[in-house]
């Protein structure tokens, strides 16, 4: 099966599934669980330092946190690897550490075994007095995205270039933890962007039952992008090559002066039906494991 053909299998059976998080009421709140598995062989380069590979095994799961406006309380990471090096432990353990610092959560346990493969499963748990989920966007609303995109794909082509240092250094991006309390006062949906621009729009808009027009002038580029990936192939990395962990979301027109001082770009408008890029369909696909 395809990894989109799990998903909607697990929909069928699951009927709380399907938003970045989980969410379970607690008390006066709801408490946002999520979880997310990486493999060296789908998710690191052989290049990315242990630092790297342990906040970005952390970073995901904060990501998910922030897509549904929520506060992340605390982190925990399982570890499975053949040799379980020391070196390659410490490093992973500092990476995690700092990631969850950076946002103000705390890695607070998980788990070790031996694989046949480097294998981290990260654990992340939140709450949001007012979560965002991805089905509310209504006919009219502004499309808009945080940040810029193409920053994984940038640090894969600097990775294969053999420049690892700085495809470290955007591979370890940044969860969007404080754009996403600030964006959960005023949105309608949302959601992040981490199977690419392309299919987290039809996530997005299949979940409201609604369409969207994008303009492809207005979408952020990441200026690394454009040093890295030739032109050819920059319409492929930004649309379609996933894991920008960015915030898509809608959000009313009167409402966005709001989000002053967040970087936030208007890429388009909610529409009746159809997903559009320039006035033209834009296939729902994106990147898989």
């Amino acid at each position: 099966m395809r990894e989109t053909e799990v998903l909607r299998l697990i929909r069928q059976t699951i009927a709380d599934a399907g938003d970045d998080a989980a969410l379970v009421p607690f008390r006066d709140t709801q408490l946002v669980l999520t979880t997310d598995m990486l493999h060296r062989t789908t998710d690191f380069p052989q290049a990315a330092s242990p630092h790297t590979i342990g906040w970005r095994s952390v970073a995901v799961s904060l990501s998910d946190l922030a897509a549904m406006g929520a506060s992340p309380l605390a982190v925990l990471l399982a570890l499975g690897d053949p040799r379980l090096d020391e070196p390659l432990i410490r490093g992973i353990l500092d990476g995690a550490v700092a990631c969850c610092r950076s946002v103000g959560a705390r890695l607070v346990g998980g788990d070790v075994d031996r694989h046949a493969e480097l294998t981290l499963v990260s654990t992340a748990v939140g709450e949001a007095a007012r979560p965002v989920g991805r089905g509310g966007a209504q006919v009219g609303d502004l499309v808009c995205v945080t940040g810029t995109l193409g920053r994984t794909q940038a640090a894969l082509a600097l990775f294969d270039a053999g420049e690892a240092a700085e495809g470290d250094e955007l591979f370890c991006f940044p969860p969007r933890i404080a754009w996403g309390l600030r964006i959960a006062l005023v949105a309608t949906s949302l959601i992040d962007v981490s199977d690419g621009l392309a299919h987290s729009l039809h996530l997005l808009c299949g979940e409201g039952g609604v369409g969207c027009a994008i303009e492809a002038a207005s979408l952020p580029i990441l200026p690394a992008l454009a040093e890295a990936v030739p032109a050819s192939a920059r319409r492929e990395a930004i649309l379609f090559g996933g894991e920008d962990y960015e915030l898509l979301f809608t959000v009313p027109e009167p409402a966005l002066p709001r989000l002053d001082g967040v970087p936030v770009t208007v890429i388009g408008r909610v529409t009746p039906e159809a997903v559009l890029l320039d006035g033209v369909e834009l296939p729902d696909r994106g990147y898989e494991h």
